[in-house]
């Protein structure tokens, strides 16, 4: 099955027009909530790294290059918040994303 994410106005139509399983459809405003529960800090605010070690990559996703790691308790200044819970981050390291759930 083939999952494919559209906005609400777009929805109904996917499902009818062709023949996609309402299962399947993604709403963007429940996207939207998902990643607020994840992201609660917004840009300009200081967050603190909370696992054991957090990476710093060089772009929002586990598989791009990893420049640093980083200590628990490490203090990052929130540059940007991605859509997919990622935060672009300045700190000790240099310039990075760390995900968002691995700070506080």
């Amino acid at each position: 099955m083939k999952f494919v994410r559209v906005f609400a106005p777009v929805a109904l139509a996917a499902v009818l027009a062709y023949g996609v399983p309402a299962s399947a459809v993604t709403l963007q405003r429940s996207l939207d909530v998902q990643v607020a529960e994840i992201v609660a800090a917004k840009a300009g605010d200081t967050v603190t790294v909370t696992s054991k070690t957090a990476n710093l990559r060089s772009g929002p996703s586990t598989k791009t290059k990893k420049i640093a790691a980083m200590a628990q308790g490490t203090k990052l200044q929130v540059s940007e918040v991605t859509k997919d819970g990622w935060l672009k981050v300045k700190g000790p390291a240099g310039d990075g994303y760390v995900y968002a759930k691995l700070v506080k």
